[in-house]
């Protein structure tokens, strides 16, 4: 991992050629499957390596706890474009493997009338059709391949699993190689089957301190699950520790959490569309900042000093947020209602989302030059972790399929980063001649490594 060697293959034949890893491999040669099936079937044994090192470098003293930084990013999935389809194709093919596939099917023979009886394959369109069939023909040929049953069993399984997916998800799409990964826009603009894997980084030596994969396109749910696994992993964090973020974590919920746990969280709020001067001196003035809340009356005061009375209260399905609305009472009457609001009865209406307020007063601290030089920070820690694992150990796709698989590779990934920040730092104290000595794990004097042992 740590010399960019990942593929299961390449492994195993260094194991048999190169001296090094013959002798870290103690002489063994595992053949490449049973390195590919340790990555997916270990997860237990991988995530405790992980928090071995997040152990070591505690014990060191080389992680802090007084400030953290979170970020995300998209990793390709080990899954085609092609390989995808729709939720009415994946139906047809489902019932066309149940009933029809069989060992003796040409491929050839894959035409309209086989499946003339499956349900709704006559309501398709040309291009679905030929998906359906171009499906087929891979699956009639892999059974008449490995004359075996199992293979079509196999096969019944792995449609199953895509419709699973369109029930679990709202998804147009899904991979019949990799089910759980999803499209997701990459760095380049474009869309591709991919995860989003997050860390949380220490802001003291820059040792990752909790790691995780997802299936969300978007970062904003993600901030809690890190802070749970960095105090599963380091222990209860203090009060006060700074908690770093882009604006893809703004969320209510988020800081609400953060003030909850009695944190201090550094997020700025998301940049809005940019708009014209025009708009902006006739608009900007009729924002929803400029709006002043009457806690006492629970109403809102516009910038022409009228009121805005509470409504009802609501739930976003798709934010996973609780909101509540107010509506203004002498809109029709006020000159500037065409500049205020866009509603075809000019009655301006504020959709408030939950823990408002303490958006509000982070936004007004992040305002501050001493928030901008702390959240400043952030770029010279988190990011830096990313560009070392995605460019120093080329890890920028997932060999491994399936949610839990690719958790068990990033895990590795992020212990083999772990691992190099400890291995440089123990070299430095060796070159100058300091003694450590942490439980009896590692020991250096007068220069000299004497025994470094993760257990």
């Amino acid at each position: 991992m740590l010399d960019r060697v990942r593929p299961s293959r390449a492994i195993a034949r260094n194991v048999r050629e190169n001296i090094v890893y013959m002798y870290l491999a103690e002489k063994l040669q595992p053949d490449f499957r049973t390195i590919s099936d340790f990555r997916k079937e270990n997860e237990n044994l991988i995530t405790e390596m992980f928090k071995n090192t997040v152990k070591a470098a505690k014990d060191l003293g080389v992680i802090g706890l007084e400030q953290l930084s979170t970020d995300g990013s998209i990793v390709k999935a080990s899954a085609s474009k092609n390989s995808t389809v729709t939720k009415d194709v994946l139906e047809i093919v489902g019932e066309y493997v149940k009933n029809e596939l069989k060992k003796g099917i040409e491929i050839d023979k894959v035409e309209d009338e086989h499946f003339g009886n499956c349900r709704g394959y006559d309501q398709l369109n040309k291009s679905e059709k030929y998906k359906v069939k171009a499906v087929a023909a891979k699956y009639i040929k892999q059974v008449n391949q490995e004359k075996s049953d199992d293979r079509k069993k196999e096969i019944e399984e792995t449609v199953k699993e895509a419709l699973n997916e369109f029930e679990k998800d709202s998804i147009e799409k899904v991979s019949l190689t990799d089910q759980e990964s999803r499209f997701m826009k990459n760095k380049k603009g474009t869309f591709e089957l991919a995860y989003n894997t997050q860390i949380t980084v220490d802001h003291k030596l820059g040792i990752i301190v909790a790691n995780d994969v997802c299936q969300d396109r978007s970062d904003m749910y993600q901030l809690k699950p890190q802070i749970e696994l960095v105090e599963e992993n380091c222990g209860q964090l203090k009060e006060g520790t700074k908690i770093c973020a882009d604006s893809g974590y703004c969320s209510g919920n988020n800081i609400h959490y953060l003030n909850y746990k009695k944190l201090d969280p550094y997020i700025p709020e998301k940049k809005e569309a940019t708009k014209t001067e025009t708009e902006n001196a006739e608009d900007n003035r009729f924002d929803i900042g400029n709006f002043e809340y009457d806690e006492e009356n629970d109403e809102f005061i516009c910038p022409e000093n009228q009121k805005l009375k509470f409504l009802y209260e609501g739930y976003e399905e798709k934010r996973k947020r609780k909101y509540r609305l107010y509506k203004g009472t002498e809109c029709k009457k006020c000159e500037f209602s065409k500049n205020c609001t866009k509603r075809k009865d000019g009655i301006r209406h504020l959709k408030i989302a939950e823990f408002s307020k303490e958006r509000k007063q982070l936004a007004d601290k992040m305002k501050t030059e001493d928030a901008k030089k702390i959240f400043g920070q952030r770029k010279q820690v988190v990011e830096p972790a990313i560009g070392n694992y995605k460019e120093n150990l080329g890890f920028r796709d997932f060999f491994t399929r399936g949610l839990k698989s690719v958790r068990n590779e990033f895990n590795l990934v992020c212990t083999a980063a772990n691992l190099r920040k400890i291995w440089i730092y123990l070299i430095k104290m060796s070159e100058r001649g300091e003694k450590i000595e942490i439980n009896g794990a590692f020991r250096l004097k007068k220069g000299i490594m004497n025994r470094m042992q993760i257990s």
